[in-house]
């Protein structure tokens, strides 16, 4: 009878904390969509206060009540929910052990202070930032100034509206003017090439003279590109949206993204981005929301340039800077090396990890890297690998 009451009290406490909530899900079109879905492993009946994850406001260490406005509650259950489906994605598919040990991660929203790695938050005033997320490693704290530990977070920043005017555009979106730029120049030295030959030509055929209208018709072309170039960003400002901003908390994929980091930080560090650990934690995030693009469709939230794996974009060396991190070549680049690998390639690439460091380069330690463990891990190694160099030969690597 005492076993029975027990059962009895345990289902009426789990079912008290077991809430059903609204957040932004993907369609199987991958657009984005609301649903009503019922949160997993909740530790409080009031709160967003989990097995797992606490998810808080700001620098407030109190978990966000189920009483909060209905915006901010949209944003906490988003998270919270996409945050369970990444740890279960790691936990149970990966087998991660690492994963099952962790300790419960607290994840912030709207929080646009600077991560300090001394003081945990940058004074307020230091440069505030929106837009975007970050991840951030466990800190020892500074007793003389009364800042304890803490663990491993992620943070969500505040979405804010950036008018266009303050945003260098061709910087926007680096790939593109890379592409235009080489093209502008391949143009260029065609152009010279031909005008040079045509001067050739005049000066040793008696038949042949080189009129004004060739010498326009030669040059005016390379003359109307490099127009074109040059003005981009005032075509761009004229025919495309004024206004960017981006709720980082109600995209799936960033979501995925940030945990990703959380997930392979026993072999890549949290200590700042890289191509590599950011194309990883984009390959993951890809795997778990079943899908080669990221950050797409989903522009109430998101108004700048997703992500594509199946870019068809090659090697530049520009690729391997800090400042190209988040560009999607590394993204694709790992797909395409799954697609050849075949069965266990999510398997495949979560062990990669262990071939590759937080400052690991493209074309050196990833390419070593994916080699190096093909060689260990596929099923016809030899020939893979034959695969596989003739893939890194065609993204130029």
């Amino acid at each position: 009878m005492k076993t029975f009451l027990l059962l009895i009290i345990l289902t009426v406490t789990q079912s008290a904390f077991a809430r059903k909530f609204v957040v932004v899900e993907r369609s199987e079109s991958n657009k984005q969509i609301y649903q009503s879905i019922e949160l997993q492993d909740l530790e409080s009946s009031h709160s967003f206060d989990g097995k797992y994850f606490k998810i808080v406001k700001g620098k407030s260490n109190e978990a966000i009540s189920f009483n909060e406005e209905e915006s901010l509650l949209l944003k906490a259950a988003t998270a919270y929910y996409h945050l369970t489906l990444a740890r279960t994605y790691f936990a149970d598919e990966m087998n991660s052990s690492y994963v099952r040990g962790l300790e419960k991660v607290t994840v912030r929203l709207d929080l646009s202070n600077q991560f300090s790695e001394l003081g945990h938050f940058a004074h307020d005033n230091n440069s505030p930032q929106f837009n975007n997320a970050l991840t951030i490693p466990e800190g020892s704290g500074l007793a003389s100034r009364n800042i304890g530990p803490w663990g491993k977070e992620i943070w969500f920043r505040p979405s804010k509206k950036v008018h266009l005017s303050t945003i260098d555009v061709k910087n926007t979106n680096h790939e593109f003017d890379g592409l235009a730029k080489r093209f502008r120049d391949q143009i260029h030295m065609q152009t010279f090439t031909r005008f040079l030959s045509q001067l050739v030509l005049t000066a040793t055929q008696d038949n042949y003279v080189l009129t004004t209208e060739d010498a326009l018709r030669t040059v005016g072309v390379t003359l109307f590109l490099e127009l074109a170039y040059r003005s981009q960003d005032t075509v761009n400002r004229m025919f495309t949206r004024k206004w960017y901003w981006l709720d980082s908390a109600l995209v799936p994929e960033i979501i995925y993204h940030e945990y990703s980091h959380i997930a392979l930080s026993d072999h890549l560090e949290l200590t700042h981005s890289t191509p590599v650990i950011e194309g990883m934690a984009d390959y993951f995030a890809g795997k778990i929301a079943k899908s080669p693009t990221l950050a797409k469709k989903i522009k109430k939230y998101n108004t700048f340039n997703g992500k594509d794996a199946q870019r068809k974009n090659q090697y530049r060396m520009e690729f391997e800077t800090n400042q190209w991190a988040n560009t999607d070549f590394v993204f694709g680049l790992l797909w395409q090396v799954g697609d050849v690998v075949g069965d266990e390639q999510e398997q495949f690439i979560y062990a990669l990890r262990r071939e590759v460091t937080t400052d690991s380069t493209i074309r050196g330690q990833l390419v070593e890297g994916i080699l190096k463990t093909c060689k260990n891990l596929c099923d016809d190694p030899f020939n893979k690998r034959i695969q596989l160099l003739k893939l890194l030969h065609f993204k130029k690597l």
